[in-house]
């Protein structure tokens, strides 16, 4: 019984996956050859400031020299030397084929080096027709000087709820944006603000169950990531700091939803994966009170 409840649940999912009004938020180029019907925005956000996210990264085709054209997913500086993004901006991709920006906000005046990509490591338990464990490293061959994101453990000094339910998270991204004149790529990076909602209603929109390792987050209607974003972080102020708690997966097609919950890799889930590759990687963590400061509090 178990076994076919699997085999019913996988079919269910990659029909799903093959349905034009099911997308993946981004791994398509900006060069005018997306199929018809598949948008990239952040949809309802409004532009970030320069400078105001520097462990912030834009994933390039490495063949095409226009930054601005170049990019087609997103990631984060975790360490000097690695990029944390999604696994499905990468699969099917070759080193040589990626080229990654940090600390860039304007990808027409970026100024700074295209790092070339050392290796590429997805999660091995990452599947496209599950959609679960969507997360992935990229080694660069060049150390970046940018500062990295702290990445969340599940505990903090805060005690805030490893679930993160019902709070709100903002996402980054040069996907779609919509304005006066219809949607277009934006030159400049984008943020959105979106609540975490309970697991059933992604549940409901998607027919697949969430795992605990994903996040369904964002509004019935007007605010949204889609194609584009893909990899990009989710991050809220934790222990004082911003702090990557999650990544842009998939979701709804948003010119024709105009919006909707989608789905997100929970960061939290994946800490031995990001250490066993990146020891150096900083998470947050309890204050331990060692017991002779203890000694010193007591009357």
């Amino acid at each position: 019984m178990t076994t076919l409840f699997s085999l019913l649940r996988q079919l269910l999912i990659f029909i799903l996956v093959f349905l034009p009004h099911f997308v993946f938020a981004g791994d398509l180029s900006r060069q005018t050859t997306e199929p018809l019907g598949i948008t990239a925005k952040i949809l309802g956000g409004i532009e970030s400031k320069s400078g105001d996210w520097p462990w912030m990264v834009a994933l390039l085709i490495s063949s095409q020299p226009d930054t601005y054209l170049a990019q087609y997913c997103s990631g984060v500086l975790i360490d000097g030397s690695w990029v944390l993004t999604a696994a499905h901006c990468v699969d099917g991709r070759s080193p040589g084929e990626i080229e990654v920006a940090v600390g860039i906000f304007d990808l027409t005046s970026f100024t700074g080096p295209r790092i070339d990509v050392q290796s590429i490591h997805m999660h091995p338990g990452y599947s496209t027709t599950t959609l679960t464990n969507d997360i992935a490293l990229i080694e660069l061959k060049q150390s970046s000087s940018q500062p990295p994101i702290t990445l969340y453990s599940g505990i903090s000094r805060e005690d805030i709820p490893a679930d993160l339910l019902n709070r709100t998270l903002t996402a980054l991204g040069w996907g779609w944006a919509n304005g006066p004149s219809g949607f277009y790529y934006p030159e400049k990076l984008r943020q959105v603000d979106l609540p975490v909602v309970d697991k059933s209603i992604c549940d409901n929109i998607y027919h697949i169950p969430l795992e605990s390792s994903q996040i369904c987050a964002g509004y019935y209607d007007g605010k949204d990531v889609c194609n584009g974003d893909s990899g990009g972080p989710l991050v809220t102020i934790i222990d004082g700091d911003w702090v990557h708690v999650g990544l842009v997966s998939y979701g709804k097609q948003c010119d024709i939803y105009n919006g909707w919950y989608g789905v997100y890799t929970r960061t939290s889930s994946f800490v031995d994966f990001i250490r066993d590759f990146v020891p150096n990687a900083h998470f947050t963590a309890k204050n331990i009170a060692l017991p002779w400061l203890l000694l010193l509090t007591k009357p």
